[in-house]
């Protein structure tokens, strides 16, 4: 199927070497502070910096301003940048950093959202959960119904609760172009499990 794997929530450069090794092609960099997997740019540019080149690192952006996107881009490396909340659409109306993918994170909860999000502006559609108190990392699965819906239109990226346990079958339920995976591939939110992330991507990558 060539779905693609991204890593979220690297918070340190051994993890970011092991997902590398494991196969992803993307580790996610937040960079919201009130996230517990939050780097600073100085982190965030240690771990880009460790990467062979083979996976890409991608700023994860809530309340940060365009400027300091633009540079964070710049000073870690970035090949794209997942843009959430309100500075998705204070960025709106910009152009593309310095020709850098802009991914817009959504939320699909109605017929209504999937339209939104095809009329976005942007390189990928991050179709992502939310609880009151986090816009990701929650461990909630997204609706992937409607994620499939968005995914025949849109460039999706699969996030929300992808596990080594399921991701197979959001794969086959939604054909995303990416598949997101944080929380679930986790010891805490400081330290990820390797073997939970190569279960995960041996499954994915071995997909018919």
């Amino acid at each position: 199927m060539g779905v693609k794997v991204k890593i979220c929530g690297i918070s340190n450069a051994a993890d970011a070497r092991a997902a590398e090794a494991a196969g992803a092609d993307f580790v996610g960099l937040i960079f919201e502070p009130s996230s517990p997997r939050a780097v600073t740019l100085a982190e965030a540019a240690k771990i880009a910096g460790c990467l062979s080149g083979r996976a890409k690192a991608v700023g994860v952006f809530v309340s940060q301003t365009p400027e300091f996107i633009a540079r964070a881009a710049e000073e870690c490396g970035l090949s794209a940048l997942q843009l959430h909340g309100g500075t998705s659409s204070e960025c709106a109306g910009l152009p593309d950093f310095s020709g850098r993918e802009i991914w817009r994170a959504v939320w699909l909860e109605s017929l209504s959202d999937v339209g939104a999000a095809e009329a976005a502006r942007c390189a990928a559609v991050v179709a992502d959960s939310r609880t009151k108190s986090a816009s990701g990392g929650t461990g909630k699965l997204s609706d992937w119904g409607l994620a499939a819906v968005l995914a025949r239109k849109k460039r999706l990226v699969l996030a929300g609760g992808i596990s080594p346990k399921n991701a197979a079958a959001a794969a086959r339920s939604v054909n995303p172009w990416a598949l997101d995976a944080n929380s679930m591939v986790e010891e805490n939110p400081r330290r990820k499990n390797l073997k939970k992330i190569e279960a995960l991507i041996e499954k994915v990558k071995n997909l018919k």
